[in-house]
C-alpha cells in the first residue's frame, strides 16, 4: 500500500470499476459491532488490535459460533490509516466472521526481536524489503491473543462467539499478502490452526538465493488481483510459484484478476474500493472454514455463471483448481 500522501493522487490514477452484472450482495446478513484493544505481545509501533465481529441478536434460536480471520494491513496501513479498510473489514465480518487486525508494524516490523519466536515456524529465507518479514508474526500473535481470550474466559463476550474448531482463516493486502503467504506455510498452518488464506494484492514473494515463497503454501489459498494494479504484480509471481509446487496438484487455489480496479481495491470506499472483494473473499471462508457446499461454494465455483467468482464481471484471468467434492466437507 502506498504511503498516506500518496493516496489523493492514487484515486486520480484508479482505472474506472469493472461493470457487473447481477452481483451477489455486498453484505452478509449479520450486524456488526467493533472494538480495539491494547496487545503487549505486539510490536512495539501500535501494539493494539481492532476486532470487527458480527452481532447476533437472536433470542428464539441458540446463536452460532464465527470462525476468525487473522487480517494483515499493507505498508503504511497501520496506526490511523488501519481505518482505511473499515468498509472492508464490516463486510467481511457482516458475513459471519470475526475480524482480527493488527494495528502494529506500519511500515515494517522494528522491534529488535524481529518478531521471534513468533516469525521462527516458516523457517524460510528472507524476503524483501528488510522490514517486511516480521510482519507475518503480527499476524499469528493475533491468533494467540484471540485464542488466550478465549480460553482465559475474558469478560468480554466476543470472545467466546469464535469458532476454534473451524479452525482459522488468514488474509492480508499487500505487505501484508506477503505475511499472508509466510504464515500459510505448512509449519506455521499447524501450530496456529490456519486451514484457509487468501491474498489481496500480495507484494513481493522471491526470497534472497533465488525462489518464492508462494512453493511453500500448504493450506487452500485464493489470490485477488487486478489488471489496473501497477504496483505489485507479485501476486501472479506468487500464484505462479505455487503452481510448481507438488501442493497444487492436490491443493484447492483460486486466483481471481479483475479488469479495472487498483492495488487499493482493499481500501477506503468505491470507486477506489471493491466492495465485492469482501464477499468473494467470504465466501472461499465459508467453504473451507465453515464447509460450505451451497450458495458460497457456487459463488467460488460456479463457473462463468453472473453470480460467479469468475464470472461477475470481466477478468484479465480468472481459475479455480482443485474443487472439493460439492457433495461433501
Amino acid at each position: 500500500m502506498p504511503p498516506r500522501s500518496l493516496l489523493a493522487l492514487a484515486v486520480l490514477l484508479t482505472p474506472s470499476l469493472a461493470r457487473v452484472s447481477a452481483p451477489p450482495s455486498a453484505l452478509g446478513p449479520w450486524p456488526v459491532a467493533e472494538a480495539s484493544y491494547n496487545v503487549s505481545t505486539l510490536d512495539g509501533t501500535d501494539p493494539s488490535i481492532w476486532l470487527v465481529y458480527p452481532v447476533c441478536n437472536n433470542t428464539a434460536t441458540a446463536c452460532p459460533l464465527f470462525p476468525l480471520i487473522s487480517y494483515a494491513h499493507g505498508m503504511a496501513g497501520g496506526d490511523i490509516d488501519l481505518l482505511a479498510y473499515a468498509s472492508h473489514f464490516y463486510r467481511l465480518a457482516s458475513w459471519g466472521f470475526v475480524v482480527a487486525a493488527p494495528d502494529s508494524c506500519d511500515v515494517g516490523c522494528t522491534d529488535a526481536s524481529g518478531g521471534a519466536p513468533w516469525t521462527n515456524c516458516a523457517g524460510l529465507p528472507d524476503v524483501q524489503p528488510a522490514l517486511w518479514p516480521a510482519w507475518y508474526g503480527e499476524q499469528l500473535k493475533a491468533i494467540d491473543w484471540a485464542r488466550n481470550q478465549s480460553a482465559g474466559g475474558s469478560s468480554d463476550a466476543v470472545f467466546s462467539t469464535i469458532d476454534w474448531e473451524a479452525g482459522v482463516g488468514i488474509a492480508g493486502h499487500s505487505m501484508g499478502g506477503q505475511a499472508t503467504a509466510l504464515s500459510a506455510s505448512a509449519a506455521c498452518a499447524r501450530a496456529w490452526g490456519i486451514r484457509a488464506a487468501v491474498l489481496h494484492h500480495n507484494a513481493n514473494g522471491n526470497v534472497t538465493g533465488g525462489g518464492n515463497v508462494g512453493v511453500n503454501i500448504s493450506v487452500p489459498i485464493a489470490a485477488f488481483t487486478s489488471d489496473g494494479d501497477s504496483i505489485w504484480p507479485e501476486t501472479m509471481q506468487m500464484m505462479a510459484a505455487f503452481n510448481t509446487s507438488a501442493a497444487a496438484d492436490t491443493l484447492p487455489s483460486v486466483l481471481r484478476d479483475v479488469v479495472g480496479f487498483s492495488h487499493l481495491e482493499p481500501l477506503l470506499a468505491p470507486p477506489i474500493e471493491n466492495p465485492l472483494l469482501a464477499t468473494y473473499t467470504a465466501a472461499f471462508f465459508k467453504v473451507f472454514l465453515n464447509g460450505d457446499r451451497g450458495e458460497f461454494y457456487d459463488a467460488i465455483y460456479g463457473g462463468s455463471g453472473p453470480s460467479s467468482l469468475c464470472g461477475h464481471a470481466p477478468m484479465a484471468d480468472c481459475y479455480t483448481r482443485n474443487a472439493p467434492q460439492a457433495g461433501g466437507g
